[in-house]
């Protein structure tokens, strides 16, 4: 069940809504978090429709993540790390369709199922037992049009670790999405900032005053599903959107709300998913040094969307885009600052209660780790 929230806990000390300002510059709080997080989270490795296909391939690698994903013959989706076992060199870049991994350093072939095909002279490796060697596997989970790995020995139950999420995005059919545009963008800034920048309603005002804030009328609810967030916020609440919302409804069925009302997700510790029953949204935020960020941003429409319903995630795609152009020359800036140590402490609004809880779960994370 989710917990409503509206504002950070009230308390004597303002300890809890203070964010040290080194947790954005130090490098080694950042090896921390991709030995700690990174490595033990569930995170996304790529959209399904990279390997939905039998004989298809994709590849992850950020931030200590190196996974290659591969539709088998049997139509079994599975998860290696990317190395081959004979001296580690990296197997495939890229996706696109194969019948087999070959390592391009020595020759050695894999299957799709990570199973060793063929060695060149085998012979030579004094008996060993190369047949009974395969790819090491990673834990792997399909779900709501994204491929899903987790690098831990003991993965946390993905269905579990979701806190409810699951069942309330089962009515969009995100499986159903598909690209208008799928691209990486290099960014220089801390991939927290880019996070807290994705959820924080505070700075509307001000970076998005003629785009987002023009055409809000209230704030978002904020909610906390153990360690992700979710808010929904009605953009443009004008009277002729209810003449075209049904229209650009398939799937369901939805609530009033969720015709209505842009639902933003977090999933912890790196993915924001904003969906309406007409578009889908999806951005990782993955750690490229300490003050990078590597975004995959994907803006998808239902497969089929033709008249309004194609119009419309097309217009919203351009809006999309333009917001995340303002908050990216306002965050460029905003490192700067922090590059400085200008501001060794920065204290929270709130309205930024979801930053709030982002830090805590992140904490939480790092001392269990330790």
């Amino acid at each position: 069940m989710a917990e409503r929230i509206h504002v950070l806990p009230r308390a004597g000390q303002l300890g809890e809504r203070v964010l040290d300002g080194s947790w954005y510059t130090d490098p080694s709080v950042l090896d921390t978090e991709i030995e700690h997080v990174f490595r033990r989270a569930w995170v996304v490795a790529t959209p399904s429709w990279r390997v939905r296909d039998l004989g298809t391939f994709a590849t992850l690698k950020e931030a200590g993540v190196d996974v290659v994903l591969t539709r088998d013959h049997t139509n079994t989706l599975r998860a290696f790390r990317n190395r081959c076992l004979h001296r580690g060199s990296r197997l495939v870049r890229g996706c696109g369709r194969a019948k087999r991994l070959k390592c391009g350093y020595h020759g050695w072939t894999y299957g799709l199922d990570g199973t060793i095909e063929s060695v060149p002279g085998a012979s030579g490796f004094g008996g060993a037992d190369l047949d009974g060697m395969h790819l090491h596997p990673v834990a792997v989970q399909e779900w709501a049009g994204l491929i899903w790995i987790n690098l831990s020995a003991k993965p946390q139950d993905f269905f579990a670790g979701l806190s409810g999420i699951g069942s309330e995005l089962e009515p969009y059919a995100l499986e159903e999405m598909e690209p208008i545009q799928d691209r990486v963008f290099s960014i220089p800034v801390n991939w927290k900032s880019m996070v807290e920048n994705a959820f924080d309603y505070y700075h509307v005002r001000t970076v998005h005053r003629q785009t987002i804030h023009a055409h809000v009328e209230d704030q978002p609810e904020l909610a906390i599903y153990g360690d992700h967030l979710r808010q929904n916020l009605h953009i443009a609440p004008y009277a002729w959107r209810k003449l075209i919302d049904r229209r650009c409804s398939r799937g369901g069925p939805y609530s009033n709300q969720r015709v209505s009302r842009l639902f933003k997700y977090t999933i912890f510790p790196n993915t924001m998913i904003n969906v309406l029953p007409y578009h889908l949204t999806v951005m990782r935020f993955w750690p490229d040094g300490v003050g990078g960020t590597r975004l995959h941003y994907s803006f998808c429409q239902r497969r089929g969307a033709r008249g309004v319903e194609w119009l419309r995630a097309r217009v919203t795609w351009l809006a999309s885009r333009i917001i995340l152009a303002e908050d990216v020359r306002m965050l460029e800036h905003c490192q700067s600052g922090l590059d400085s140590n200008s501001v060794p402490s920065h204290l929270l609004h709130d309205y930024e209660a979801a930053a709030g809880h982002f830090h805590k779960t992140l904490g939480k994370w790092m001392d269990a780790a330790g």
